[in-house]
């Protein structure tokens, strides 16, 4: 074997006789080296040939070829014979290739590939520019056998190394089997989209079920999944999601899905629910950087009707039950943002506010020269309108009395002096005033007439830590490396004197919104507000106080890995209402407490509590606990308890039963009228090429505050995904 240079400016050798020099050279382009059994070098045309187990390295290309011929002015290579290019993390295999290995140039009747996940098999391939290569008829499939389990069959495709596989005209097989065509599939090569995924089964508001989502990319700023879905007893239902990129400043999704529903009204447990045949949902959200400082956010909803979400959406519907609409542009400044705010009711079942426009100026606490003083505030203007919605849809929780539109002007300025007393207690006083205008009053005022209200509010936090730590305590059970425990005493003091006009008799535009229990209770949808503005928003709800909130905050602490690692950490704190504002209103209100306890980094532990110390009564407790062994199994279990209402308990245990089989169970039981609201079990497979998912999922009558939300749904299905793609998700309604 003999090492040659790419040029031999001194070889001294003739046409058809054997090169003899053995050391590497460069030529314009990055450094190669060739190697063969036989091998000839012809000087006047710079022509290599080699035969036998040819080799050519260039600097980030191999190619391997029975017999080579290669020009090594341009870097040509004619290659014949197990002919095999290594081209970064590119492999490709021919019975023949030209390649250039300075423009990377290739060109091959046929071709094998390897471009990380997906294995390509094309006809008439070669490269139609940089990093973009083109072909006839091909295959491609993530499936590693020489026979694979399945592939996608194409008439021609492209590739973008790096980026993604697009094949046009596409059938897809299962050994020699076709089984479905697509206009299009891709492939992405970032790990960063599924480009097939189907759920299968049986649904009593369904019935028999198909879903399918079908994702590619037309362009690398564009993303297309497209949706169809069969249910025997709704009907066909079809949607698409667009997820685009404007460079690097703007990017944003469009989503829309239509179903002609065969039955609307089984899926609502609302007698007059406004659901027709024709469901729908579209929606556009958007994110637009114009300069670092200026921002514009779109968020746009429109629903056929309340339900839509619950019947068909499960998910997003479990994460925002009432989606808004809103259009902002946002400009921060070092100590100030001003916003301009659209936010219409397209759903107009639903409650709200529509905000048409508003806009608003807030300034960040900012010391005033070199005084002790601080000052922040918070102006607004709009035109308001309160959508009642449909009072007997979940989530409508407006108050009817307040229907109505005006135009509000707000004004808030308040001046703030912190101070360290003695080097430990932190005091901030703080005195602000508040000035408001509206247009006009509710109907059943007795002065409909614009209306002006003042409001002036003085209030001191205070608080200090103290601690105390035990370096000799040392634990290896416990992971414990001393101990530190914290202890931070807080109170706050508002002082309100009552506003010249009451509360009633204003819009609640912003305000405090209640829902009525099972019970009978009124549980306040903001179970506690922060005492001093800015920060409490629920401005027209403002109303005369005289109290104190005070409380405990205590850490206990160790060391690990060198830093502070909180085992514990609990909160608790209450109002003393010095003078009450109300006749319900008691000497102190409910006292709250919050907990989080991580013992080990497997193990944590979250309470919540609401008390009624006047009653004396647990009127809210909510718990969650998970256990995780890394790779095995995952355990979790937590409480909501609601007095007079409800008393959930819920659970989930994942288990990874062999290497190919995985079990997932979640339960969750209603212990307050002793129903099960839902039960869920799944096996996941894992073969070869797919993830399997074989479930079961019993929705009982459930409720929320007390009220039934929908109609019992037990489901069986089947869902496949490719397992070469491990950022698809598992898609089921």
């Amino acid at each position: 074997m003999l090492v040659v240079a790419l040029l031999l400016s001194t070889a001294g050798a003739y046409a058809d006789e054997p090169a003899t020099t053995n050391a590497p050279a460069e030529s314009q382009g990055a450094p190669s080296t060739v190697d063969a059994e036989h091998q000839t070098f012809d000087q006047g045309s710079k022509t290599w040939i080699g035969d036998g187990h040819v080799v050519i390295r260039g600097k980030d290309a191999t190619l391997q070829a029975d017999h080579v011929k290669y020009n090594m002015a341009t870097k040509d290579a004619w290659a014949d014979g197990h002919v095999r290019l290594n081209q970064g993390a590119q492999e490709w295999v021919s019975p023949s290739m030209y390649y250039n290995f300075e423009t990377r140039a290739l060109k091959t009747p046929q071709a094998d590939g390897f471009v990380d996940p997906v294995y390509v098999r094309a006809e008439n391939f070669e490269q139609a520019d940089t990093n973009h290569y083109v072909f006839t008829h091909g295959t491609a499939t993530s499936c590693d056998y020489d026979k694979p389990d399945y592939h996608f069959e194409a008439t021609h495709g492209e590739i973008w190394p790096g980026d993604r596989v697009v094949l046009y005209n596409v059938t897809l097989r299962f050994g020699n089997t076709p089984v479905a065509w697509f206009p299009m599939v891709v492939f992405s090569l970032k790990g960063d989209m599924p480009p097939v995924m189907v759920s299968v089964g049986e649904d009593t508001r369904w019935g028999a079920f198909l879903l399918s989502a079908y994702t590619w990319k037309p362009t690398k700023d564009v993303e297309v999944t497209v949706h169809a879905d069969e249910r025997t007893h709704r009907g066909f239902g079809t949607g698409a999601d667009v997820q685009y990129r404007m460079g690097t400043d703007g990017h944003g999704l469009l989503t829309g899905y239509y179903l002609n529903d065969a039955n609307p009204k089984d899926g609502d447990g609302f007698e007059e629910s406004n659901a027709t045949h024709n469901r729908y949902r579209g929606e556009w959200q958007h994110k637009q950087y114009f300069t670092n400082d200026v921002t514009v956010t779109v968020d746009l909803n429109k629903l056929s009707d309340s339900a839509v979400m619950q019947d068909y959406f499960r998910k997003e519907f479990n994460h925002d039950r009432q989606p808004d609409s809103v259009a902002d542009i946002t400009k921060r400044g070092p100590d100030y943002t001003l916003s301009f705010l659209t936010e219409p009711q397209f759903n107009e079942f639903f409650a709200g506010v529509e905000r048409l426009p508003e806009t608003k100026l807030a300034v960040d606490r900012t010391r005033l020269g070199n005084t002790p003083f601080f000052y922040e505030g918070e102006s607004s203007v709009g035109q308001y309108h309160n959508v009642p919605g449909n009072t007997n849809v979940l989530g409508s929780v407006a108050d009817t009395n307040f229907v109505g539109n005006a135009v509000r002007a707000d004004t808030f300025h308040q001046i703030v002096m912190p101070m360290m007393l003695g080097g430990w207690l932190s005091v901030i006083p703080r005195a602000g005033v508040r000035g408001d205008y509206y247009s006009r009053a509710p109907e059943d005022t007795p002065d409909e007439a614009d209306v002006t209200r003042v409001v002036y509010d003085l209030g001191t936090e205070a608080s200090f830590k103290m601690s105390r730590e035990w370096d000799n305590v040392h634990s290896d059970w416990l992971h414990i490396d001393g101990l530190r425990h914290i202890l931070q005493p807080f109170a706050d003091y508002q002082w309100i004197p009552t506003p010249n006009v009451a509360t009633n008799d204003l819009f609640q535009f912003d305000g405090v919104r209640d829902v009525t229990l099972r019970g009978g209770d009124l549980l306040s949808v903001t179970r506690y507000s922060p005492l001093e503005s800015p920060a409490f928003n629920t401005i027209d709800s403002i109303d005369g106080q005289d109290l104190v909130r005070f409380g405990l905050r205590q850490t206990l602490q160790t060391r690990r890995d060198g830093e502070a690692w909180n085992l514990i950490d609990v909160t608790g704190w209450t109002d003393w209402h010095i003078e009450k504002g109300s006749t319900n209103e008691t000497d102190f209100s409910d006292f709250f407490g919050t907990m989080e306890f991580r013992p080990y980094r497997w193990f944590s532990l979250d309470a919540f509590s609401r008390y009624d110390m006047d009653a004396g009564v647990l009127r809210e407790f909510n718990t969650e606990a998970r256990i995780i062994d890394a790779g095995k199994w995952i355990f979790g279990i937590g409480t909501r308890y609601l007095r007079d209402d409800s008393n959930l308990v819920t659970g989930d245990f994942s288990y990874q039963l062999t290497r190919h089989w995985s079990a997932r169970l979640y339960e969750r039981f209603d212990m307050e009228d002793g129903t099960w609201e839902e039960q869920s079990y799944s096996l996941r497979q894992e073969t070869h090429d797919w993830y399997i998912d074989y479930g079961f999922r019993d929705l009982g009558r459930h409720k929320e505050f007390g009220v039934p939300t929908a109609k019992a749904e037990m489901a069986i299905f089947v869902s496949v995904t490719l397992k070469a793609f491990p950022s698809s998700t598992l898609k089921f309604n």
